[in-house]
């Protein structure tokens, strides 16, 4: 019995690394493409795990996993930026400009 628990366990243990993996990627699609959008270079070793939130109040995605990245403005000014993926169905991206906050919301497949 206690064997069908540690196996149950890992497995669990690995297919939550698995699609933390999986979401890094998805986040790393998500940055490139705003930043692309707003003219910056996203520093793609930059992008990695922040946070694992419960959202009670959100229906549509309570569990919400958080990938901190940076990106550069013209080269030089390096700034942050969060990209929220909301399991199941929602993402968005967060970037951390010297105007203020620019947040969209993109479409998940």
């Amino acid at each position: 019995m206690i064997e069908l628990f540690v196996f149950l366990v890992v497995t669990g243990c690995i297919v939550a690394w698995w699609q933390l993996m999986l979401g890094r990627q998805t986040a790393r699609r998500a940055a490139g493409q705003v930043c692309g959008n707003h003219g910056l270079q996203l520093l793609d070793d930059t992008v990695s795990l922040s946070s694992l939130t419960w959202n009670r109040k959100a229906a549509n995605a309570p569990l919400q996993v958080n990938y901190g990245f940076e990106f550069a403005i013209n080269g030089a000014k390096r700034r942050s930026g969060v990209v929220t993926i909301g399991f199941p169905s929602s993402l968005s991206v967060m970037l951390e400009l010297e105007e203020g906050r620019l947040i969209e919301n993109l479409k998940t497949h």
